[in-house]
């Protein structure tokens, strides 16, 4: 499982530099505390982790078809549900949690590895599957191949070839792919929903004690106010935008995230609690130069704007409008 480039998609939407900062940190840790050395991979708990970043993503909002669109996706997804089970049963058999490698790369492999990490990730695939065999006699002396009983990379002596070294990749990626499809991910993607589900509604109750007791705003009048903000920084372009309320927000009866905003540097001095009021697009745009999505963080107390920022145009960013609840005013 390769590294993801996060902060690069998180750095076009709004998320606090702390909020980043501590996801980028976790995901990393999780990767490291998983992959200490490159003979070791635990298929199934790096499919946990992968599950809940993807969860977490969805909670913060920034648009995960962006991030986890790709030729490699695709590639997985084009794998036939039967070779997926037979791969996952597999990985789940083994006695060890662990794939290893049956010697070391040399420095030239792991320099080479590293490389060709990127460009599987861009769509260079290898020309052949990786060769399996069951039991280590069965393994061709000088060959490539992958032992099935022991989840050992058999390596050959010599240096390997960047085809190898992509067979190798590319398996990787069908072993996490696998396992990320199989019960215990699922199970683990809905023990962490729920941990995330019931920590948010917990906060969010804090938060709201905390804005009545100030006799704050509601959350229709945040998004009144922050219309209005939108209409002055873009003008006409304000009509063809709608509030976007998604599926984790409607399906709690709110419309708006609330969020402490005490330790956000961006909005300093600005209050201690803010709705973030997000509009875009009513329908799915095919024409880049017709994308528009405008954010708006107001004071939850007060009504005042803490900040607003406003992306058209060919940004890169496409959003999972099947899973979005439009709120008409």
């Amino acid at each position: 499982m390769d590294r993801y480039d996060v902060k690069e998609v998180m750095d076009q939407v709004h998320i606090s530099s702390q909020m980043q900062e501590k996801i980028i940190m976790n995901i990393q840790k999780r990767m490291e505390n998983e992959n200490k050395s490159a003979a070791r991979w635990n298929w199934r708990k790096m499919a946990t982790a992968a599950a809940v970043f993807v969860l977490a993503a969805g909670v913060i909002s920034f648009p995960v078809r962006a991030f986890v669109t790709s030729v490699v996706k695709e590639r997985m997804e084009s794998i036939p549900k039967e070779e997926v089970q037979e791969i996952n049963d597999m990985v789940q058999s083994k006695p060890a949690e662990a794939d290893v490698f049956s010697r070391e790369y040399s420095d030239s492999e792991e320099e080479r590895k590293k490389a060709l990490w990127q460009e599987y990730k861009d769509g260079k695939f290898p020309e052949n599957v990786i060769a399996q065999v069951e039991n280590a006699e069965d393994a061709p002396e000088g060959t490539l191949c992958y032992i099935r009983s022991t989840g050992v990379f058999n390596l050959p002596a010599q240096e390997m070839t960047d085809e190898e070294i992509l067979e190798i990749i590319d398996f990787q990626h069908k072993m996490s792919y696998a396992v990320s499809q199989g019960t215990a991910a699922q199970e683990a993607r809905a023990e962490e929903q729920e941990k995330i589900d019931e920590a948010e509604r917990r906060d969010r109750a804090l938060l709201e004690e905390k804005v009545k007791a100030a006799g704050g705003i509601s959350e229709d009048e945040a998004i009144e106010i922050a219309r209005k903000a939108m209409e002055a920084d873009i003008g006409e372009k304000a009509k063809e935008l709608e509030v976007r309320i998604y599926p984790d927000l409607a399906s709690n009866g709110w419309k708006l995230r609330l969020y402490d905003i005490t330790d956000w540097d961006e909005y300093k001095d600005k209050g201690d609690i803010a709705y973030s009021v997000q509009f875009g697009n009513k329908e799915e745009v095919v024409d880049p130069e017709e994308f528009c999505d405008y954010h708006c963080m107001v004071n939850a107390v007060d009504g005042s704007i803490c900040g607003a920022y406003s992306l058209s145009g060919d940004v890169g960013l496409y959003w999972d409008y099947d899973d979005i609840v439009w709120y008409e005013h």
